[in-house]
């Protein structure tokens, strides 16, 4: 329940909160209409989760239809906040026909966030461009794609784009090379896009965490980790960082999109990091050697 007191014109919002110092007004959500990528498993499906909750409706879309159908079942067991539309993000017809589909059956978009996306072990001078080629076109081109076919909708509602960025949009670490070449090029479309689009009212967010924890997270990388350092095995390459709880972030995206951040670091200490980096690249690569395991 929100309640509002008014005095002298002015008018003051109750808000809730559930998570630290972070808050958020009951409605927001209700009633809006959310694309989610990447929404059949992992953070994807605990961010549609969240929004289900908050009353939004919400197109799940990944490539699998049996996995979104078991993620649908999970968040929204009656089916009444969710619809689903199987996608391949990597094909520009798939995402078109997703769109159009928004469109045809809500006649608008409140949000688009981008969550697709892949994370890889490897070393620039070993990986081949194929690699680095599926990685570009899954946590780049997969965002580029959906933005541009959702681009008008977003701008009649003044809505909001999320892209799903990582610390290696911001610093690479060893054995990664693939992935943060993918997700420095995605900070960068980022903000030209934030620039493009903020004339027209759109808000856009990059989010930017440590590894999400998971179940398979000790085991996810095994084979693209053969013939590297334990360390290119286990979450964040080595890097030490606290594993982040999926529920609390995508309460914190929710947050920010309402607030209409425009970034979101965690864990906020990196931006230490970054900032002496920025400064000398030499103490910055010094800096991130005193926290990596390898």
């Amino acid at each position: 329940m929100v309640r509002s007191a008014r005095i002298r014109g002015f008018c003051w919002t109750t808000r809730f909160r559930f998570s630290r110092d972070r808050t958020t007004t009951v409605t927001y959500w209700r009633d809006k209409v959310a694309v989610v990528t990447g929404a059949s498993q992992g953070f994807g499906r605990i961010l549609a989760g969240q929004l289900v909750k908050q009353g939004c409706h919400v197109v799940l879309a990944a490539r699998d239809l049996a996995k979104l159908q078991i993620a649908a079942e999970a968040i929204d067991p009656g089916g009444q906040h969710t619809t689903l539309v199987p996608t391949d993000v990597t094909c520009d017809d798939s995402v078109v026909e997703l769109f159009n589909d928004v469109r045809d059956r809500h006649g608008k978009l409140d949000a688009l966030f981008n969550i697709a996306g892949a994370s890889s072990r490897g070393l620039v001078c070993e990986t081949s461009i194929d690699d680095f080629l599926i990685s570009f076109d899954l946590n780049v081109l997969s965002a580029v794609r959906c933005i541009q076919s959702a681009s008008e909708m977003l701008k009649a509602s003044q809505g909001h784009v999320v892209n799903m960025g990582s610390l290696a949009s911001k610093s690479a670490s060893k054995f990664i090379g693939p992935y943060a070449t993918s997700k420095f090029a995605l900070a960068g479309m980022n903000h030209q896009l934030r620039l493009e689009l903020a004339e027209a009212g759109v808000h856009v967010l990059l989010v930017c965490p440590g590894p999400i924890a998971r179940e398979d997270a000790g085991q996810r990388y095994e084979a693209q980790a053969s013939g590297l350092p334990e360390a290119a095995r286990s979450p964040g390459a080595g890097v030490k960082v606290k594993a982040i709880d999926p529920t609390d972030l995508a309460k914190r995206v929710l947050v920010g999109c309402e607030k209409h951040q425009t970034e979101i670091v965690v864990p906020g200490k990196a931006r230490v990091l970054f900032s002496i980096a920025q400064l000398s690249g030499a103490w910055g690569d010094w800096l991130l050697k005193r926290f990596t395991s390898s």
